[in-house]
């Protein structure tokens, strides 16, 4: 039995403006959540046609490229700052400015071959990260960004920050 079977994050353990992520990811065991979706999402963005990688649905939006890099950056971040408050460091992690971030990226000189290698090494981390942590680890909590979060929150937040943006990708991009 894994210490992610019957856990879900309540919604005083996150941020609020993270709650329709949570809310969209199925009540399972996020870490088998997160390998599933893993292996859809890295043939999702294997298959997206060169031509619509660069596409942007609106000025001054990102492109299909820069969204996969979104969120290999956020999942990195999210994945640090579970391991942080798991190893009960007491110092609060700062905001992620995610234009900045995107704005002075290289996604759009990367294929997409190569940033779906990278997702898929970055996911990989993060699932061993969340499958190797005791019952205790996952209800510490921790602030960033001026909000208390739990251990326990964070891989739901990466698994529906995910779902939003394919969402997004089919809707607005293919």
């Amino acid at each position: 039995m894994s210490v992610w079977d019957k856990e879900y994050p309540s919604g005083s353990e996150y941020a609020h403006y993270y709650a329709d992520y949570v809310a969209h990811v199925p009540k399972t065991n996020i870490v088998e959540t997160l390998k599933a979706q893993m292996h859809e999402f890295y043939t999702f963005i294997n298959a997206i046609p060169g031509d619509k990688a660069f596409h942007s649905y609106a000025e001054g939006k990102w492109t299909i490229k820069q969204i996969i890099g979104h969120l290999i950056e956020t999942e990195r971040m999210f994945s640090y700052r579970a391991q942080a408050f798991s190893r009960r460091d007491p110092n609060p992690q700062p905001p992620m400015d995610q234009d900045n971030y995107v704005k002075y990226s290289n996604y759009n000189s990367r294929t997409i071959s190569n940033l779906a290698n990278e997702y898929l090494a970055v996911r990989i981390a993060s699932i061993h990260l969340f499958q190797n942590m005791t019952k205790e680890m996952i209800g510490l909590k921790g602030m960033a960004n001026g909000v208390e979060f739990t251990v326990r929150s964070f891989p739901f937040i990466i698994a529906g920050h995910e779902l939003h943006h394919v969402e997004m990708i089919k809707e607005k991009y293919l």
